[in-house]
């Protein structure tokens, strides 16, 4: 069983209490018989962290030998991360992946935070792409039997109800990471219908069909659709690589969304600060603390891991051990703000 990461790799913050966020409860969904490209599968059952041990040695004796040995602290911690994860929500829930410069992880971060709720939680879940210019979610993701983006879903909302077939024509299932990806149009394409009101209207109707939405968003405060996207989102996911510039625009950042009037969505979200290959432990320090600083509700370490280069296609079977922990740890300290 691999080490758990160490404790520096995990930093939760403790933030001030605020009221809760009175959200409508989504209009429900009507599933037709035989529709499973939407229906995935239902919310799976929450871990029981008591369980005899399961994984490695100790749990080889366990079913080998009858024995009722106890799981290990690795596999202990693993139960918690996903009682977390599994933690059962009032509503459906939004959370966008910001950062204004291009090339900083924030697809590759909402990819796998949506990956890592559909494989430990279950249910309907989508990573969309509503960007001002041409993301990469879909180009790294699972092609689809299509090539339909959310231009496409845009200029249709009227003939699109709450009824999952609807949807079926616009997203892209990706296989065992049991989530949907809905993809930005490409360059070129005639994008006057992608501003914030198309946005919202989009996401009202995407809110009903599926429990989490996780948002990819644009390089621009400026831009409408990226100021849609935090408007929307109950809660907010700052990503930064261990880069100078990375530190720069993740402070720009943070002013965009405090000039758009939502600093009281920073003690419900969270910041993951994605390793280089060689990274800079004085920096990685200065982004901790300053996550810290601004009151987010934690912060996580992502190592450097070969299978998520830029560019290459997104593989969860891929990542390292180290790194699927760090993704879990994220994706559990995101829904403990939910």
């Amino acid at each position: 069983m691999p080490p758990e990461p160490s404790p520096e790799s995990v930093a939760p913050v403790k933030a001030p209490q605020e009221e809760p966020v009175q959200r409508a409860v989504p209009t429900a969904v009507q599933v037709e018989p035989g529709d499973e490209l939407i229906k995935l599968r239902p919310e799976v059952k929450a871990e029981k962290t008591a369980a005899p041990a399961r994984e490695g040695f100790r749990g080889w004796l366990n079913t080998t030998f009858k024995a009722n040995l106890a799981a290990s602290p690795a596999e202990q911690a693993s139960r918690e991360r996903r009682v977390r994860i599994q933690r059962p929500l009032e509503t459906h829930c939004t959370m966008a992946v910001v950062q204004l410069k291009g090339g900083a992880t924030k697809t590759t971060v909402a990819y796998h935070l949506a990956a890592t709720y559909g494989r430990i939680r279950g249910g309907n879940i989508l990573a969309g792409e509503f960007n001002e210019n041409q993301g990469t979610l879909g180009e790294r993701a699972l092609a689809g039997s299509h090539d339909r983006t959310t231009l496409d879903l845009i200029r249709n909302l009227g003939t699109v109800t709450r009824r999952t077939s609807d949807l079926v024509r616009y997203i892209r299932p990706q296989g065992d990471d049991r989530i949907h990806v809905l993809a930005s149009p490409p360059e070129g394409a005639d994008r006057r219908r992608v501003d914030g009101t198309s946005v919202k209207a989009a996401h009202d109707v995407l809110l009903s069909l599926y429990n989490l939405i996780l948002l990819d968003t644009g390089n621009s405060a400026q831009a409408s659709t990226w100021q849609a996207a935090v408007d929307v989102a109950d809660s907010l996911v700052f990503v930064a690589q261990n880069k100078a510039d990375d530190f720069r625009l993740l402070e720009a950042t943070i002013e965009g969304v405090k000039a758009q009037g939502h600093a009281a969505k920073f003690s419900r979200s969270i910041l993951v600060i994605t390793n280089t290959a060689q990274p800079n432990t004085e920096r990685l320090a200065q982004l901790k603390e300053y996550g810290e600083s601004i009151g987010l509700a934690a912060v996580v370490v992502v190592p450097f891991d070969r299978s998520l280069q830029e560019g290459q296609n997104f593989d969860y079977e891929a990542l390292n051990p180290a790194t699927r922990r760090a993704y879990e740890e994220a994706t559990a300290a995101l829904t403990d703000q939910l």
